[in-house]
């Protein structure tokens, strides 16, 4: 399902070389639990992933290469630091970690044990470092993407646009994945609902969604 917000800048006599300002939506598709990582040992980490919950967005409508992304999640978790999140492309690449293994930096640490239940957004201006936000219950709101866990250090926010920024819309049409692993056992988790929004504005004019 797509959505368009455009706003046209008019300006006289400019009508014909006015810049389109877009943001397209998408409602993705197959949300539902994660499955649980397989019991044993280790029993977290980089090397003990359950099966995979792929979402995917029907992106389609695209013109102007991407300037931006922006990502909301309605996600329910009982141990965040299992879970391991990566949007990409169609086909697969360009492909980005949104956060894993969230404060973990070895290779099978359990990592952040907050609760998610709610919308968290992920953009590359966000209000909130996700590392920073080790509360009981995570606050719902919007966040920047982290860096992976489960390594050394681990866990600096970073940009989605370094993946995604200045991808030609016949890349970009297509089929996007929002893929989600458990990579600890015994804690549960579901992905109720995702949104994927897309920003082919004139880089000319806007920044997609980050801050100049």
């Amino acid at each position: 399902m797509r959505s368009t917000a455009v706003l046209a800048w008019l300006g006289l006599g400019l009508l014909a070389s006015s810049p389109v300002f877009a943001v397209e939506t998408y409602t993705g598709t197959n949300t539902g639990a994660i499955a649980d990582a397989p019991a044993g040992s280790p029993s977290c980490g980089v090397n003990n992933l359950g099966q995979p919950r792929v979402v995917s967005f029907d992106v389609n409508g695209l013109v102007y290469p991407i300037v931006g992304v922006k990502l909301g999640m309605d996600l329910v978790h009982s141990w965040r630091g299992d879970l391991v999140v990566k949007l990409a492309a169609p086909g697969g690449s360009p492909s980005k970690i949104v956060f894993s293994h969230t404060g973990s930096n070895v290779p099978n640490g359990c990592g952040h044990n907050g609760v998610l239940n709610g919308l968290y957004t992920f953009q590359d201006d966000g209000e909130r470092d996700w590392w920073g936000s080790a509360f009981p219950t995570v606050p719902i709101g919007t966040y920047r993407a982290a860096e992976p866990g489960g390594q050394d250090p681990g866990g600096a926010p970073t940009l989605l646009a370094t993946a995604f920024r200045n991808l030609a819309p016949e890349l970009a049409n297509g089929t996007w994945t929002l893929t989600f692993w458990d990579a600890g056992d015994a804690n549960t988790g579901s992905i109720n609902a995702a949104t994927l929004y897309i920003d082919q504005t004139d880089a000319l004019f806007k920044n997609g969604f980050e801050n100049p």
